[in-house]
C-alpha cells in the first residue's frame, strides 16, 4: 500500500500561489514550493504532472482573486466606474497577480478582441452593464468597453509596476473624465474628427487641420 501523501494537494497550490503572489511568476519552481512546505519537490508530482499544471492551478486561484475584487463593483453606483477603479485597486495590491494574469508574452497576439477572448478579464460583464445603467445597444456598448478598458489598463500597468501611485480619488477622477469624453464623441458623432491623422505642417491638410483644432480658452 502507497504512503498517504504528507501534503494535500490543496496545501501545495497555496504554497505555490503565495511564491507567485509576494515574488511572481519567477519564484514558482518545485524547488521553491518544496522548500516552502519544509520537504523536497517530489510532493508535488504526487499530484502534478509537470509545473505547467500547477502554474495553472495558480491561475485559477489568482482569477478567482481577482473576481472578488470585481464583484464588489455591483454594490456601488455607477457599478461600472466601480469595477475600473477595483481593477486598478487589484493592480497596485497584488502587483504580482496582475501580472500573470494580464501581463503573460503569450497575449501579444495584436488583434484585441483576440487578446479579450484569452484573458481572464470578463469582458461581458462590463458590456451588460453598459447596456443596463447607460441603455446602450451592443455596438454602442463595445465600442465604450474597449476604449476604457485600453485606458484602465494602462493605470493598472502603471500602478502594477510602481510607475506612478494614484489615489482613490484621482483614479476616480481619471477615468470619470475619459469616460465622459467617450460620451460626448458617441453622441456628437464626431468620429471623424477623434480619428484625424496629423500632417506635416505647412501641407493644406494641416492648415485644415488647424483651423479645425478646439479653442480651449472659450
Amino acid at each position: 500500500m502507497p504512503p498517504k501523501p504528507k501534503f494535500t494537494k490543496e496545501e501545495i497550490i497555496n504554497s505555490a500561489y503565495e511564491l507567485v503572489r509576494l515574488g511572481g511568476e519567477n519564484a514558482l519552481t518545485a524547488r521553491e514550493v518544496g522548500k516552502s512546505l519544509g520537504t523536497s519537490s517530489s510532493p508535488i508530482f504526487t499530484f502534478f504532472s509537470d509545473m505547467e499544471e500547477l502554474k495553472s492551478e495558480v491561475q485559477k486561484k489568482a482569477k478567482s482573486c481577482f473576481d472578488a475584487y470585481m464583484a464588489v463593483a455591483e454594490n456601488y453606483n455607477p457599478a461600472y466606474k466601480m469595477r475600473g477603479m477595483q481593477w486598478v485597486k487589484f493592480a497596485r495590491e497584488e502587483p504580482m497577480l496582475f501580472n500573470l494574469l494580464f501581463m503573460q508574452k503569450s497575449l501579444k497576439i495584436g488583434d484585441f478582441d483576440e487578446v479579450m477572448d484569452i484573458i481572464p478579464f470578463g469582458k461581458e460583464d462590463d458590456i451588460k452593464i453598459i447596456m443596463r445603467d447607460y441603455h446602450a445597444d451592443r455596438s454602442c456598448a463595445e465600442h465604450l468597453f474597449k476604449q476604457m478598458w485600453i485606458y484602465t489598463y494602462g493605470l493598472c500597468v502603471l500602478s502594477a509596476e510602481g510607475v506612478c501611485s494614484f489615489s482613490d480619488d484621482e483614479i476616480a477622477v481619471q477615468l470619470g473624465e475619459i469616460f465622459r469624453g467617450m460620451i460626448y464623441i458617441i453622441h456628437s458623432d464626431i468620429a471623424e474628427i477623434a480619428s484625424v491623422k496629423p500632417a506635416e505642417l505647412g501641407s493644406d491638410e494641416s492648415n485644415y487641420i488647424q483651423a479645425k483644432h478646439p479653442d480651449l480658452s472659450k
